[in-house]
């Protein structure tokens, strides 16, 4: 189920998020491709690995230095999404806290679906960013 999920999770990745491009594009442009980069580095990880857990918080801080970048250049144009990933940020690092705490089929059946929904929305941000570029 969890290989599944990520699975899952890589394939909507690859099918949505394609980089933003031009001489003149503004900077969250730049910064939305690192964004981009860094999650497909974080929906590489095996789950049922037995470094699972210490790999995705290696990536989510990664992604949340990313994500920090995009915030300041999208400024508040992207308000509304930068919120929604913001919060879908704390759900993951939350989850894959407990799952490192306490590595159960639960937690990580948790961890899966709350990586489900930030990678949701930050596909909806990459995507309103990029119609901009």
């Amino acid at each position: 189920m969890k290989a599944l999920s990520l699975t899952l999770v890589t394939l909507l990745l690859g099918a949505s998020l394609v980089g933003c491009g031009g001489k003149n594009a503004p900077a969250v442009c730049g910064s939305v491709d690192t964004l981009k980069s860094s999650i497909t580095d974080l929906t590489k990880i095996d789950i049922t690995s037995s470094g699972a857990v210490s790999s995705l918080e290696t990536g989510l801080t990664t992604v949340k230095t990313d994500f920090d970048t995009v915030k300041t250049d999208a400024k508040s144009q992207f308000a509304p999404q930068v919120q929604a990933v913001d919060g879908a940020y704390s759900a993951l690092q939350t989850t894959a806290s407990a799952a490192k705490t306490s590595p159960s089929v639960s937690n990580l059946a948790a961890v899966a679906a709350a990586a489900t929904t930030f990678i949701t929305d930050v596909q909806t941000l990459v995507k309103d960013v990029q119609a901009t570029c």
